[in-house]
C-alpha cells in the first residue's frame, strides 16, 4: 500500500494524449518574454508530455480562453530549491544574478482542437505575450534503421580477380 501511495505521488504528471504540439521557442530579456518562434506539429501518434513546475506557462488558446497549458522555467532564473537554508548573502546573489539574465529555452504545449494561439503568462509579473498559431505540418514517420551493406561475395571486389602472382 505505501509502495502504491509512493509511485502515485513521485510519479510525474503528464497530459492526456496529445496529437498535436506547438514547439515555442522563448527568451528573457531584462525582465521581458518573448516569442521567438512557434512551429506547430501533428505528432505520428498521440504522445504523453511530461508536466513541470515552473512560473511561466505556456498556453494553447482558443478565443480569449486558455485550452491547455505546461508550466516551465528559464535556466537560471528559478529561485533555488532550498530556500529557507540560504544565507541572506546567498539569497543576494542569486537576486542579482537572476537581474541580468538572458535566457532563451524551448516549450513543447499541447495543441487541443480549436486552439488559434499560444501565449506565456508569467505568474510573478502577471505578464502575458502571444503569437498565432500557422499551419500545422506533419511530423515525418521514423526512418528505417540504417542496415550494414551485405559483404560482397568473394572476388566481386575491383581487382579481386585472385592474385597474378604466382
Amino acid at each position: 500500500m505505501i509502495a502504491l501511495l509512493l509511485t502515485l505521488l513521485l510519479a510525474p504528471e503528464v497530459t492526456t494524449d496529445v496529437g498535436e504540439v506547438a514547439t515555442l521557442t522563448v527568451r528573457w530579456d531584462k525582465g521581458a518574454v518573448t516569442i521567438l518562434r512557434v512551429e506547430r506539429t501533428l505528432l505520428a501518434r498521440p504522445t504523453h508530455l511530461v508536466r513541470f513546475r515552473g512560473r511561466f506557462e505556456a498556453r494553447a488558446v482558443g478565443g480569449d480562453k486558455p485550452l491547455d497549458f505546461v508550466r516551465f522555467d528559464f535556466p537560471l532564473l528559478a529561485p533555488a530549491d532550498s530556500s529557507d537554508e540560504m544565507t541572506e548573502e546567498a539569497a543576494r546573489l542569486g537576486a542579482k544574478l537572476r537581474a541580468h539574465v538572458t535566457a532563451t529555452t524551448t516549450v513543447r504545449v499541447p495543441i487541443p482542437p480549436g486552439a488559434t494561439a499560444v501565449a506565456v503568462y508569467d505568474t510573478a509579473s502577471h505578464k502575458l505575450v502571444s503569437a498565432a498559431l500557422g499551419p500545422a505540418k506533419a511530423m515525418a514517420p521514423a526512418a528505417p534503421a540504417a542496415t550494414a551493406p551485405a559483404p560482397a561475395p568473394p572476388g566481386s571486389a575491383a581487382g579481386a580477380g585472385g592474385s597474378t602472382r604466382k
